[in-house]
């Protein structure tokens, strides 16, 4: 009666549609619980500060411009100010280094919400409060990507204008990059003359200037070139004038100036990852209200935004995670700095409440943080009212430690139990999936088991459900969590009772060998994923795999797999080009096109490519108006015009997608792409399939297949990491895409640097053909969702931001992995057996019959 019932093993539909929801519940539960939004709606405010030291703010931000170099030969006139009229410092920013977590981070105060990345990059909604929406009226300038996030749906006190996108050329021969900055300038001159007089009296002003001379510069000329100094030296003579007409025009000495960066650079011009002159960035304020004493502070980037708040009174922006530094302000009034950092303090603890109620298991308990913050509160607030002393300031601050302390603790509450259900169910569906592919069904079945199983299944969901309504909190995430890993476990242990394992070896001889080299090789990817070294030693492995268990010797194979397993050794790939070497594989590749290939019109097409893609490498041909473009758009035509013989078809696809990646590539990566396009031809020899024969199978998997399985994803893992790693993608040069396009597009450059890691995994989508039966493709799966298992706990919030932001990635590398070797095998599918002449045969046939 209950064999049939809830059998998602023995029905093919129900067993993806659980497999999708799995996966995706997964990824996205890990990150859920790990970065959830700080972001949290309708805080109160804190009060304007009464009596502020300053009228208006003016905030200069240099995009792109490291600590490093602007210390090591510091301009002039800002020289001068750090020296004799203000104070200054590192401002330590976090990871990912771009331009708009930064600034997010300098005018909001918070490091930015991880759902904004699924609203897209440039426009933005201001879903976040900033010192913009508390200020009386704004005015800002500068890069189309960055100025929209505060003037679009803005409250009616914020004002902007940008430059036009195209003028974000990183050809710095054409662009004129110092325009960019000048027009910044120059705006805030024409406000200064223009507008300026209808607030000349009114407190509570914002004048942001975000500049992109540097970062454009450091791109293209690299922070250390002669360029990129003479724009920080021109940037510096224009803020000296600045300052100069803004105190005439005003003439109350009631202007603060800041000087910051959003993030630093690499010496070869990139910036997105944790390096150290990628975080470290100047800072310098001076003016009204602060400390003119050559004073040094270091501070954390979010700090800036409740110094900003402080110097001109206004309310500090509800998700501000920042902390005063209340050193850098006049210490001749020590009862508005004492206020100022009890409105810090009151604002982070609106936080802690709110954090806490988010992720409660009781509304009537109250936590003694809460509590403790809440006495303090109220001490500090009845003793400044009738004390004008210093006594309590450290009292404050330590009050605020123990505010960001609780901040930290409540958005991390439950977070065990969290990743603990997470952890329950992903073993159940591993345990699901393993009886898939290995599994029998067993002849008799004892249904009362079943019913016992079934019964306590809907005593279990029905209990956390009631205990979650009768605690009466509002957050939801931890009952779900709890009842799809009982779903999970449920079905695992239906899946236990009703199959039996039945695992098939092709020969016995080498069954332990086969299960060490499995296992082996799972090692060896995890640490991989690490350290890309490990892949070299995985590499190794196929060739004793090939020899001893596979029963397959090619000395082609080996000396390959020799070769591939030295570039994970070698330094990652830089995006300064190593012209030279490209050109050598190019070189190469059509001495080989001249020597091997037997038609004489495909050889001459070929070579006429080779050679317009060199002159175009050479920048003797500017391929970005169209020729560079037309060599990537007709690359898939051009398969087509090969025989659909598979060893044809793979010659087809590796000399039609070589063209586009050497224009993409500034070291070695050609030589990855021939070495691996060689090693992989050797499997076309080992297994007599043609692509016709890779049909489903209902035979169980072997041992052999789930060996092919590992070297499958560790070929796809030496596609990512061995000539560089996931990062490069965020750390990206414009150098790279610099014969398709320079002006500045986030998009259209992404795109492009995804076809270039793509590139490689196309060739093993089009080998995963040859392989055998798809019975691998579960067995990659099976494999693959091991590896993310432990993965899962190396993904934290706590920790450098370098480590943070690889862990995630080596979480999501795994769990896709299984994934992306499926989709790469049926994308790849029409590329190995598309035939322009069967399509002609086929609507030909169609016409006969329809006559």
């Amino acid at each position: 009666m209950y064999n049939g019932k809830f059998n998602i093993v023995g029905n093919n539909n129900l067993f993806v549609i659980w497999g999708l929801i799995v996966h995706i519940i997964f990824l996205w539960g890990v990150l859920d619980v790990n970065f959830h939004s700080p972001i949290i709606k309708e805080l109160p405010n804190v009060p304007i500060l009464e009596n502020a030291p300053a009228k208006r703010l003016v905030l200069f931000v240099a995009d792109g411009l490291r600590f490093r170099t602007f210390i090591e030969a510091p301009p002039k006139y800002l020289k001068y100010v750090m020296t004799n009229k203000g104070a200054w410092g590192i401002s330590h920013t976090r990871m990912p280094t771009e331009s708009r977590p930064g600034i997010v981070a300098i005018c909001a105060g918070l490091y930015e919400d991880p759902s904004a990345i699924f609203k897209g990059w440039k426009e933005n909604p201001v879903d976040f409060d900033s010192i913009f929406n508390q200020s009386h009226f704004s005015w800002v300038w500068g890069s189309p990507d960055i100025i929209p996030i505060f003037t679009k749906d803005a409250k009616g006190n914020v004002y902007g204008d940008s430059y036009p996108p195209e003028w974000q050329n990183f050809d710095i021969m054409h662009g004129q990059i110092w325009r960019l900055d000048s027009w910044v300038f120059d705006k805030y001159i024409d406000w200064l003359r223009g507008e300026a007089h209808k607030v000349k009296n009114t407190e509570r002003i914002i004048l942001f200037l975000h500049l992109l001379g540097c970062d454009t510069t450091g791109h293209t000329a690299k922070p250390y070139s002669r360029e990129y100094v003479d724009n920080m030296n021109y940037v510096d003579r224009k803020i000296e004038e600045i300052v100069q007409m803004t105190e005439n025009f005003f003439g109350d000495n009631g202007t603060a100036y800041i000087f910051t960066a959003d993030h630093g650079m690499t010496d070869w011009g990139s910036h997105g990852s944790g390096s150290t002159d990628e975080t470290e960035t100047p800072l310098i304020v001076w003016g009204k209200g602060i400390s003119a004493f050559n004073f040094h502070q270091n501070v954390e980037q979010v700090d800036i935004t409740p110094l900003i708040s402080s110097l001109i009174g206004t309310p500090i922006p509800i998700n501000n995670e920042g902390v005063l530094p209340w050193q850098y302000l006049n210490a001749t009034n020590f009862k508005y700095i004492n206020r100022a950092l009890l409105n810090n303090l009151k604002q982070l603890t609106y936080q802690v409440k709110a954090n806490h109620k988010m992720n409660c298991e009781d509304t009537g308990f109250v936590d003694w943080r809460e509590m403790e913050l809440n006495n303090k509160i109220s001490i500090f607030d009845k003793y400044l009212e009738n004390e004008d002393s210093n006594e309590k300031l450290n009292e404050i601050v330590d009050a605020i430690k123990l505010a960001k302390n609780s901040l930290i603790y409540f958005r991390q509450y439950q977070r065990t139990r969290f990743l603990l259900y997470l952890s329950v169910m992903w073993i159940g569906w591993i345990m699901l999936l393993f009886f898939k592919i290995i599994g029998t069904k067993r002849r008799l079945v004892n249904s009362f088991t079943l019913l016992v199983i079934d019964s306590v299944f809907i005593i279990l969901v029905v209990t956390i459900f009631i205990m979650h309504k009768v605690s009466g909190c509002n957050n939801w995430r931890l009952p779900w969590y709890a009842f799809l890993a009982a779903i999970s476990s449920w079905l695992a242990v239906r899946s236990t009772i009703m199959y039996s394992i039945k695992l098939k070896m092709d020969s016995n001889k080498y069954y332990l060998t086969i299960i060490a080299e499995i296992i082996f090789l799972l090692v060896t990817m995890f640490i991989g994923l690490t350290y890309r070294c490990a892949l070299s030693i995985g590499m190794l492995c196929t060739i004793f795999t090939q020899k001893i268990a596979l029963k397959n010797s090619l000395n082609l194979f080996c000396w390959t797999a020799l070769f591939l397993a030295v570039f994970p050794l070698l330094p990652v790939v830089e995006p300064y080009p190593r012209v030279y070497i490209v050109l050598l594989s190019v070189c190469i590749v059509t001495i080989a096109v001249a020597l091997k290939m037997q038609s004489k019109y495909r050889k001459a097409v070929e070579i006429f490519r080779l050679v317009v893609t060199g002159l175009i490498y050479l920048e003797f041909i500017d391929g970005r108006n169209w020729v560079s473009w037309i060599i990537l758009l007709i690359t898939p035509l051009y398969i087509l015009i090969y025989s659909a013989q598979l060893r044809k078809r793979m010659q087809g696809i590796v000399l039609s997608l070589f063209c586009p990646l050497v224009l993409l590539s500034a070291s070695y990566e050609p030589f990855f792409f021939i070495i691996l396009a060689l090693h992989l031809s050797c499997w076309q020899q080992f297994n007599a399939f043609s692509v016709q024969s890779d049909q489903n199978t209902i035979n169980p998997l072997t041992m052999e297949e789930l060996l092919k399985a590992a070297i499958l994803m560790l070929y796809t893992l030496l596609c990512f990491f061995g000539t560089g790693n996931m990062a490069t993608i965020s750390s990206f040069d414009p150098s790279w895409t610099r014969h398709f396009v320079t002006v500045f597009s986030p998009f259209t450059m992404f795109l492009l640097i995804l076809l270039k890691i793509s590139i490689p995994l196309i060739l093993i989508g089009c080998t995963s053909h040859t392989l055998g039966s798809s019975n691998i493709f579960l067995g990659v799966l099976l494999l693959g969702d091991c590896l993310s298992l432990p993965l899962m706990y190396c993904v934290t919030p706590q920790g450098s931001w370098l480590d943070i932001g690889s862990a995630i990635s080596r979480f999501t590398i795994a769990i896709s992995l299984p994934c992306l070797i499926v989709l790469l095998h049926y994308l790849s599918y029409p590329l190995v057996t598309f035939s322009p002449s069967k399509f002609k045969l086929y609507i030909n046939l169609k016409r006969k019959c329809i006559v």
